[in-house]
């Protein structure tokens, strides 16, 4: 089963967040527990202060006998305070009322019992205590609802919840930024890896990379090691290969022409040795080519400043013997003076195999255009028999032939060719030419 990848730096930014929402949510959660504790205490000692209060002043007045004259604003109705609607107050006095505050006009004839209770009025829930003086027969009730505690609590939690919706989005905002500055090393580590040539081995460097990435990056460094040995075992096994193969093949070819030159007279022995010499040919052929692979992978290509155009005119002038001996017709249309970044050897390789390959596959008395453009355009055409589309990927491949014509080839030539454009980092498109025939093209990064 496919899995989808996934965003490390989004997988960070929840298990932060979520872990700090919810630590968040507790300390709420535990910041109003304890604020409604300490508000009920708090509020509470204030109604048993008022009721002591209220004692000590009907003290006086309980012992003189004159409670009956006691008027604590018993009909004000101008409250200094929206909160003394909230706050009440009654004095009992041998079970008469003896006063009482504004605001317990709707108490009618509420008996809370002694000490703390909570009671509703008018459907209005209410902190009240009663107080008890049996000595004298003084019952002292101070009541006060239970919004004033609420608004109190609300606005110490709107007071946690207002800079906690502010800054949290500001906070997980920074922790996005710096978390994408964190895994930079790894995007550019990422990065290195994704610009290299197939055949760059080297190692990462392994400066600037944190402890948590570094294994990694070391990890790949080991694989790289391991397939630059594989890599370089193939090439010396190939080069090897080809040395040890031309003593035989030399020595095939001069026994073949002898044997050619005796048995000229006889017509049937005759084809035989030609076709003999043909096959030998072929693999010498084949042999160069693997040592020039294997010669080319050897080496460093450090690219730097080539004249394309001076370079591709040499290469025709050394193969403009081909061109006659077939014969072929060849148009040219080279800007002069196009400058790219290439290496000398490589580029002049590839510039050859692939006019070889136009004047191999092309017939006798065809034609052979060869243009170069200002903008670093470069086409190749002839008039051969072409590649069919589904093949013209898979004659880059190495050893892949896919011609009819019976033309000498290794198939190395389009995978020397495309290898060395890997590493001027330019690539090879093949098109068909109307009405018959390739064209090969190749876009140069000018300087």
């Amino acid at each position: 089963m496919k899995t989808k990848p996934y965003s490390l730096r989004r997988q960070l930014l929840l298990n932060i967040s979520i872990p700090v929402l919810l630590a968040g949510f507790l300390t709420a959660m535990l910041a109003f527990a304890f604020a409604w504790h300490e508000i009920e205490e708090v509020y509470d000692a204030q109604l048993v202060l008022s009721a002591k209060t209220l004692l000590q002043l009907t003290e006086h007045e309980a012992q003189e006998g004159s409670l009956k004259k006691l008027a604590l604003n018993s009909g004000s109705t101008s409250l200094q305070h929206k909160y003394e609607r909230k706050m009440a107050f009654r004095i009992w006095h041998q079970d008469q009322l003896i006063t009482h505050s504004a605001s317990t006009a709707s108490f009618g004839d509420l008996q809370a019992p002694p000490g703390f209770s909570d009671q509703t009025i008018e459907g209005k829930p209410w902190r009240v205590y009663v107080f008890i003086d049996s000595q004298k027969d003084l019952r002292i009730e101070t009541a006060e609802r239970y919004a004033i505690r609420y608004e109190l609590i609300g606005q110490l939690m709107w007071s946690l919840l207002i800079p906690a919706l502010l800054f949290v989005p500001i906070i997980f905002l920074i922790v996005w930024r710096n978390t994408g500055k964190v895994l930079l090393p790894l995007t550019s580590l990422s990065s290195d890896v994704d610009r290299r040539h197939a055949d760059d081995l080297t190692p990462l460097q392994e400066k600037h990379i944190p402890l948590e990435v570094l294994p990694l990056a070391q990890a790949m460094n080991r694989l790289l090691e391991r397939i630059e040995d594989s890599f370089q075992r193939e090439r010396e096994f190939t080069e090897n290969a080809a040395h040890e193969l031309r003593t035989p093949l030399a020595a095939m070819k001069t026994q073949t022409q002898v044997l050619l030159k005796k048995f000229s007279a006889e017509k049937t022995a005759k084809e035989s040795f030609e076709n003999l010499n043909a096959s030998i040919d072929r693999a010498a052929h084949l042999v160069d080519q693997l040592l020039a692979f294997a010669h080319l992978q050897n080496q460093v290509c450090k690219l730097g400043p080539i004249d394309l155009s001076e370079t591709l005119l040499q290469e025709i002038h050394e193969l403009q013997p081909l061109f006659t001996r077939k014969p072929l017709s060849l148009k040219t249309a080279i800007a002069e003076g196009v400058q790219v970044q290439g290496h000398q050897e490589t580029l002049s390789m590839l510039l050859r195999n692939l006019i070889s390959n136009a004047i191999k596959y092309t017939p006798e008395g065809g034609a052979i255009d060869i243009g170069l453009a200002a903008d670093g355009l470069m086409e190749i055409s002839d008039t051969g028999p072409g590649i069919p589309d589904a093949d013209k990927s898979r004659v880059f491949e190495r050893f892949v032939r896919v011609d009819k014509t019976g033309s000498t080839g290794s198939g190395l030539g389009l995978s020397i060719a495309r290898w060395i454009a890997g590493i001027h980092d330019v690539r090879i498109e093949l098109a068909d030419r109307q009405p018959q025939g390739l064209s090969v093209r190749i876009r140069w990064h000018k300087l």
